[in-house]
């Protein structure tokens, strides 16, 4: 952590933004930490010299624009957004030579309430910018006093994209559609019937849209083949129901995946 007596701050307090405060408490207990919420001038930034920005990725898009003014010359900027090349272009044209991408992979009960200190313990970290090679060795110190385990990608959040698509956009679309078709199947009134299965499955459809918007809309490229992808695939299943075989296949296939998901 770079001059902790000039202090971090911190662009959004929920989840994420208030358990890097809990976080960094742990680890400077001394350290100023200011938090700047929606509404708030970007001003009350100060002189800090770790900016993060931890908005929803259409917040950290409207902000980075106005983010040059607000902070110093030698302030290391880090988002925490769930996508990642489009907050790049966005830096790379704000001007922000310190600027790293990040997107920690930790997770829990949303808002600043479900915040604790220990959220990113062993929690992997990404980070990226090859363009700032001396940021990103600042960000690598910063989310590892954190307790996180730093992932540093090589380009400009191409590969963090893809993989996101996958293993987290992907299964979310996949199961909020899923609810919402069953729901229409049988009507709200008989989901008292589901059992177990459904209710495990379907865990991820009580998620908002707020966030949701805008990593969709910043990860459509990505995204959009993988879910025409999934409904080529379920379209072939839906004609194979009485292949034992295909149904052996698919669901081998799929038990195998598993276990190499954490």
């Amino acid at each position: 952590m770079p001059d902790t007596s000039r202090g971090l701050a911190i662009v959004g307090p929920g989840l994420i933004g208030t358990s890097i405060s809990l976080a960094a408490e742990r680890r400077w207990p001394t350290l100023p930490i200011r938090t700047i919420d929606a509404g708030e001038p970007l001003t009350k930034i100060g002189g800090a010299l770790v900016v993060v920005l931890a908005a929803p990725v259409g917040a950290i898009l409207e902000i980075l624009p106005a983010l040059p003014a607000a902070i110093d010359s030698e302030a290391l900027v880090m988002d925490t957004g769930s996508t990642k090349r489009a907050i790049m272009i966005a830096a790379a044209m704000a001007g922000l030579r310190q600027f790293v991408g990040g997107h920690p992979m930790a997770g829990g009960t949303a808002g600043a309430g479900g915040a604790r200190a220990d959220l990113f313990d062993g929690r992997p970290w990404f980070l990226t910018n090859p363009d700032a090679p001396d940021a990103v060795r600042r960000a690598v110190k910063f989310v590892e006093a954190l307790g996180a385990t730093p992932v540093v990608l090589a380009d400009h959040g191409e590969e963090h994209d893809r993989l996101m698509a996958a293993v987290s956009h992907l299964p979310q679309v996949a199961v909020s559609t899923l609810m919402a078709v069953v729901a229409r199947a049988v009507g709200p009134q008989n989901l008292q019937w589901a059992g177990n299965g459904l209710r495990d499955s379907t865990r991820l459809a009580a998620s908002g849209p707020e966030m949701w918007q805008s990593i969709l809309a910043t990860n459509s490229a990505e995204l959009k083949p993988l879910l025409k992808y999934y409904a080529t695939e379920l379209s072939l299943i839906a004609d194979r129901l009485d292949d034992p075989d295909a149904i052996k296949r698919l669901f081998d296939e799929a038990a195998r995946a598993k276990t190499s998901c954490p």
